[in-house]
This record gives C-alpha cells, sequence and structure tokens, in this order.
C-alpha cells in the first residue's frame, strides 16, 4: 500500500468517525434540548397547561447528508397543538418563551460539542 493509499484510508475512516461522532451530538442535543423545553413548559403552563409539556418531543428528519432533529410540541398529542399560543401569545395569555428560551440556552453547548469533535478529529 502506497502512502497515498494509506492517506486516502486514514481520511475515510476519520469522515466515517466524524459522522458518527457528529450524529450522536447532535441527537444528544435535541434530547437536552427537549428536556429543557419541558422544564420551562412545566414551570410557566400551569394548570391551563397541565398537559403542554408532555407534547413536546424530539424526532429525527431523515436525511442522507445531515443529521437533523425537531424539537418541540407534536400537535398529535394532548394540547400540542396549543405550542403557537404558548410560546408567542394570544389573546388570553402572554408569551411564554418555553422553547426559545431552552433553544438560546442549548446553542451554544451543541456548538461547543460539535467544536470538540473538530478538535479531537484534528
Amino acid at each position: 500500500m502506497s502512502d497515498l493509499d494509506k492517506l486516502a484510508a486514514d481520511l475515510a475512516a476519520e469522515g466515517d468517525a466524524a459522522i458518527k461522532l457528529t450524529y450522536d451530538a447532535v441527537r444528544d442535543q435535541a434530547q437536552q434540548l427537549q428536556r429543557t423545553w419541558r422544564a420551562n413548559a412545566r414551570r410557566t403552563a400551569r394548570r391551563h397547561g397541565k398537559h403542554y409539556p408532555s407534547s413536546i418531543t424530539n424526532e429525527q428528519i431523515p436525511s442522507t447528508s445531515a443529521a437533523i432533529w425537531e424539537v418541540g410540541p407534536e400537535i398529535g398529542k394532548k394540547q400540542g397543538s396549543m405550542g403557537v399560543g404558548f410560546e408567542y401569545g394570544s389573546s388570553n395569555q402572554p408569551p411564554h418563551w418555553d422553547g426559545t428560551n431552552a433553544a438560546v440556552q442549548q446553542e451554544p453547548k451543541l456548538h461547543q460539542a460539535l467544536k470538540d469533535i473538530l478538535k479531537d478529529l484534528l
């Protein structure tokens, strides 16, 4: 095996490792975002939204080129359709910003996790 063949094999192996590590990091951060959003919603939803926190889910969006997760209220779950009203407010209540606050809190953690992966691969 030539040096060039060895380098190509090493780069391919690193690429496979990067894909696995990135997938795991995005999945873990999506799960943490869900937990934080639910915790925020439990504090703000009160009696009228007692089922709303349980409607907040995370699911992977199928993709062959990226690790994508969707986090938020699931419309098919009890009070999941009330997510817009809870998050942004309505004529009956002020905005709660549960998801926004969770995302603002989680975003730097995701960035750091991805930076750590890149640093470890280099």
